[in-house]
């Protein structure tokens, strides 16, 4: 499977132990993970069979301890569409931890930025001098705007950069963060389209066209207690219902984990920012949409 440089199809359920019924994703995760070096509870290869049975589990579970995937509550022993796309990239480590050699499928997700790096956090960004208000713990919306600019004009453009605008603009509010209006003149500045809308239809019919990208003004829920700026880049259509894959610009955020692992979001690799969710957190929590395009 690995020599030819395709990755498989996310499939179009979540995988989890079920032994009595044969799946041709289960197949090629039991291939993988034999390819990976992950065995069953006798450690034997895996019979690639298709049946997600204990000796699967045992590999997965393996699988997404090396990896520091997310595997407690509603995710432990489950292959969701992050653990997915880690399973079939060349930054996936094996049995062994480290990185297979001759690693033939690619690594090319979208540019991600943390407003919590270490280069950026610190600076200021507030409108009354405010040394609390910083990136690190309110630049949200800009570190969402430099990854947008950055992925879909292809040059890089980092937070420091986008939160300077807002503030030589007047977008950023006195407590609440980044105004609305922020993202159409930002956009229009760096050549970008941008569509602002209430409607979730019309932004999961963006995500399924090329080179858009869509930031999600979010309410309390699983992605804050408060609100919070997300980027939504890809949806994932399935028989069972929709995902989202998300650039989350809190890293290592927690209210994930406050939700109690209730299945609906997929942490994949833990504080890396990236994540995937089921559609209905976005119809229910979602606040605001703005699509953006070249």
């Amino acid at each position: 499977m690995a020599d030819n440089g395709v990755t498989p199809q996310v499939p179009d359920e979540v995988l989890a132990l079920d032994p009595s019924t044969a799946k041709p994703a289960v197949i090629q995760l039991q291939q993988r993970l034999n390819e990976l070096g992950y065995r069953g509870s006798t450690n034997q290869p895996l019979t690639p069979d298709g049946k997600f049975g204990p000796n699967t589990l045992f590999a997965v579970n393996a699988f997404k301890t090396v990896n520091k995937l997310g595997n407690a509550g509603a995710s432990a022993g489950k292959i969701g569409p992050q653990s997915w796309k880690v399973l079939f990239c060349s930054d996936v480590l094996d049995a062994g931890g480290k990185k297979p050699s001759n690693e033939a499928y690619p690594a090319k997700p979208p540019v991600y930025y943390s407003q919590e790096d270490p280069k950026w956090k610190g600076i200021m960004y507030s409108n009354h001098s405010d040394p609390k208000q910083n990136i690190g713990s309110s630049g949200c919306g800009p570190t969402c705007m430099a990854m947008v600019i950055t992925n879909l004009k292809g040059t890089v453009v980092l937070p420091p950069e986008t939160a300077k605008f807002s503030l030589d603009h007047g977008f950023r509010s006195y407590d609440d963060g980044t105004e609305w209006g922020y993202y159409g003149s930002i956009a229009a500045r760096y050549g970008l389209r941008c569509e602002q809308t209430a409607d979730w239809d019309d932004v999961k019919q963006a995500l399924n066209e090329p080179g858009r990208m869509v930031i999600a003004s979010m309410r309390p829920g699983h992605f804050t207690q408060g609100g919070h700026y997300i980027v939504l880049h890809d949806y994932l259509n399935r028989p069972t219902g929709g995902w989202v894959d998300v650039l989350d610009p809190n890293q290592d955020n927690q209210s994930y984990f406050r939700r109690g692992h209730d299945g609906l979001i997929d942490e994949g690799k833990q504080d890396d920012g990236r994540v995937t969710a089921k559609e209905s957190v976005f119809r229910q929590e979602a606040g605001q949409f703005w699509i953006f395009n070249v």
